[in-house]
């Protein structure tokens, strides 16, 4: 396990020799670029992942403009390349996991976490330990000692210990597998070559629909946190853009939740959510976002506690390393 997390903070390290050349100037501290109007342009590195709907929303809306900064929306196929995007300064700010952040900052990379995204209260978006659809495993007792798939030393293993720790399981008692794309791990549950496995939405919803079995989520127990990213160079050179790039997020947001189903047509073209969860009656892919705010102390000290257990940090790491609360002020 500790072999593959080094392997993750090597990879990073190539991505970072591969991209620094043509970012040393945002090495030194520059600070946002501008254009020729003057105005901060804020690189955002961007997944296909719900997460994201705000910054899809305002820039349809044209939000970024109103507040005065402009935004370039940068893609990136998987969180890995997204990281070394930022260790090359490539990009200003994305949205992660605390986990993320916090491997980040012991490899040497100063990020913070400015808000919480999707996760600040349970209902909002949807990770799930499940069972196949023709297994006979209905609750969090009868999964003991029993393969759940997951993406180990990731926010879903973190999950799968979480939720069903807190339905009364041993850690002892959990055991897990490794099946890293979500892909494999949701036709192989409904397949039922795995009999377990731990997925995020749309996928558990998905395969909710298919008819898996939820044996523990985040729909009454809010474990799971994604959280807005930050360099740590952009909050010490430009604050107030940090704090109208979080202003645009929170008034997308409240379109979204003013409206959840008004925005199929982004969710289905930028997050990837396939129709059959987005037109589903049966089964509601919950989509709600709590108004920005900082993580939680304690949700952060958990993660930290959680990941030295598994030897996945090399030096201590305080709240104040991960959270940025300059932008309460």
């Amino acid at each position: 396990m500790v072999k593959r997390f080094l392997c993750f903070i090597i990879l990073l390290a190539v991505f970072s020799l591969i991209f620094l050349p043509s970012s040393q100037g945002a090495a030194k501290g520059e600070g946002l670029k501008k254009n020729q109007k003057g105005e901060a342009i804020v690189r955002l590195g961007m997944l296909p992942i719900i997460d994201n709907l705000p910054f899809w929303v305002a820039q349809n809306k044209g939000y970024f403009q109103d507040e005065g900064i402009a935004a370039e929306l940068i893609y990136f196929p998987s969180a890995v390349e997204r990281d070394s995007a930022f260790t090359a300064h490539r990009i200003d700010a994305a949205i992660g996991d605390l986990l993320a952040v916090a491997a980040l900052h012991d490899a040497g990379i100063k990020l913070k976490a400015v808000s919480v995204a999707m996760g600040a209260k349970a209902g909002e978006s949807r990770f799930a330990v499940l069972s196949a659809p023709d297994s006979k495993i209905r609750t969090p007792e009868q999964l003991k000692n029993v393969e759940i798939a997951v993406s180990l030393n990731s926010i879903i293993e973190y999950s799968t210990d979480r939720l069903l720790q807190h339905k009364g399981l041993k850690s002892a008692e959990i055991k897990k597998v490794s099946v890293p794309k979500m892909p494999v791990r949701l036709e192989s549950l409904l397949q039922g070559t795995l009999k377990a496995a731990t997925l995020p939405d749309p996928l558990a919803t998905l395969a909710i629909i298919k008819g898996a079995h939820v044996i523990a989520d985040t729909m009454n127990d809010n474990v799971s946190k994604t959280v807005i990213i930050v360099r740590e160079n952009l909050l010490a050179d430009n604050l107030p853009a940090v704090k109208k790039l979080i202003a645009v997020y929170g008034r997308a947001i409240a379109d979204i939740n003013a409206n959840p189903s008004g925005f199929n047509e982004l969710l289905a073209k930028q997050a990837r959510v396939p129709l059959e969860v987005l037109n589903s009656t049966v089964v509601k892919m919950p989509l709600k976002f709590s108004s920005p705010q900082l993580p939680s102390r304690n949700d952060v000290l958990d993660v930290l506690a959680w990941m030295k257990e598994r030897n996945l940090l090399k030096k201590p790491i305080k709240y104040e390393d991960l959270v940025a609360e300059a932008v309460r002020q």
